[in-house]
């Protein structure tokens, strides 16, 4: 009987109209990020027939320094993140002229997640779970992200919105600590995940996953920052309190560094640190225009409406004088062309911004280590073995990735374009009319 009445209605009805009563169900889309997953990482489990759902996966080029909260707030800032406050949760104020943030804060939402990039997950580990995966790293991590993964296909499949964004960050600590074999064990779980979660979906799923950065798997050395410092006359300490006063936070063990001082400072601290065994280069900004310096000479970067300008004062620190030939200014998309897949990619944008934007709380120096080197905690030197980092400018370290089951995407991709390239979603978690402070210029 219904079907004859359904037959009945259909010669009444418009084939427009009916077309709409008997159209598919709209898709769901699930987003993943998956704190630093290197671009070689994912190809190479690729090869070995893992994440065959997805299309080829694209680099995602991070921030500089290729931190989590700084890349996570460029990355999410058109889904209504804020700039972060520092380059990691332990970071220097200078207004307040202390650090805010450690350890203890990791195990407390109200610090951790409200008022972060973190609120814009629907799923994001508590920080008393997220803290619990240092407990004995790095079998604590392994076993917390996998426990992720259950709360967050649960997650998934309970919910009805069209939108479902989940967040697992210890796949960043496994790589620091656990190396790759026990990161791609977890990623090869993420997968069934995956295909779980879209067999078991009502309604057409896309799937998304995408990394803040890369991580560079290697036997590493620690760079020797503060001794030449002292001997050069600056005092470190957690406060400025004179003119040679320095703060160096010290966060995770990572492949770059950032230096709080007096303005005055800055050239003759760039001129110290460029000199030291692992340092690739060191930048700071003055008057607008973005300094470069280390054993190989000194350059500026200056940046006119869409342009940049790279010019050497001596030498070639960057290595960039092949391409430009002259010294006049070059359109960004045409140094995001040229420089993209060298061994600094989308390096004088990248710079630039670093020094002068980036983070609401801006270092004065900022320092590039070479690959193999890394910088950072005294503490967790003593407690683990660091297999991986990142930080630095460098493709292992920079290349984040993206990857759909819908569509494939261009093959390279910046931190603040990634989220129009997913189709500018719009998560039911982001403020509404939420006013975001990124500046153009940040100039001291």
């Amino acid at each position: 009987m219904k079907s004859l009445v359904f037959l009945f209605m259909a010669t009444l009805i418009p084939l427009e109209i009916l077309a709409q009563v008997v159209e598919k169900p709209a898709q769901r889309h699930v987003i993943i990020c998956v704190d630093g997953v290197g671009f070689s990482t994912i190809t190479r489990m690729r090869a070995k027939g893992q994440f065959k759902m997805f299309q080829a996966p694209s680099r995602m080029i991070s921030t500089f320094p290729s931190l989590t909260n700084a890349a996570m707030s460029e990355i999410l800032e058109p889904a209504g993140a804020t700039i972060t406050g520092g380059y990691e949760d332990n970071f220097f104020d200078p207004k307040a002229n202390r650090m805010r943030g450690g350890i203890l804060d990791r195990f407390r939402s109200d610090r951790f997640v409200r008022g972060t990039f973190r609120e814009l997950f629907d799923y994001h580990p508590s920080a008393l779970k997220s803290g619990l995966g240092y407990a004995a790293p790095p079998f604590s991590t392994y076993l917390e992200s996998l426990t992720d993964l259950i709360r967050l296909r649960q997650k998934a499949r309970n919910s009805r919105q069209p939108v479902f964004f989940a967040y697992t960050g210890g796949t960043d600590t496994l790589a620091h600590l656990g190396g790759e074999t026990l990161l791609r064990s977890f990623l090869e779980e993420l997968d069934d995940t995956v295909e779980d979660i879209i067999r078991d979906s009502k309604t057409p799923v896309v799937v998304t996953i995408f990394s803040d950065h890369g991580n560079d798997f290697r036997t590493y050395r620690r760079v020797g920052l503060k001794e030449p410092l002292r001997n050069a006359g600056f005092k470190l300490g957690n406060k400025l309190k004179d003119d040679q006063s320095v703060v160096l936070p010290q966060f995770g063990l990572v492949g770059s560094a950032v230096l709080f001082t007096k303005d005055q400072n800055e050239g003759r601290l760039a001129g110290v640190l460029s000199t030291l065994d692992g340092v690739d280069f060191v930048t700071y900004e003055q008057n607008g225009t973005v300094n470069v310096v280390n054993r190989g000479g000194q350059a500026t970067i200056e940046k006119s409406g869409n342009q940049y300008r790279y010019s050497a004062i001596t030498g070639d620190p960057l290595e960039l004088l092949s391409i430009t030939h002259r010294n006049g200014f070059i359109r960004d998309e045409d140094w995001f062309a040229l420089t993209r897949a060298g061994a600094r990619p989308d390096v004088v944008r990248r710079i630039f911004e670093a020094a002068t934007q980036g983070v609401q709380n801006r270092a004065n120096v900022i320092v590039n280590l070479e690959d193999g080197f890394y910088t950072g905690s005294f503490l967790l030197d003593t407690v683990t073995f660091l297999q991986a980092t990142h930080g630095n400018i460098g493709q292992a370290q920079s290349y984040g990735f993206v990857m759909s089951t819908r569509s494939e995407l261009p093959p390279y991709i910046r931190a603040g374009d990634l989220w129009e390239a997913l189709g500018s979603a719009e998560l039911h978690r982001s403020p509404k009319g939420q006013q975001k402070y990124r500046p153009e210029y940040s100039f001291r």
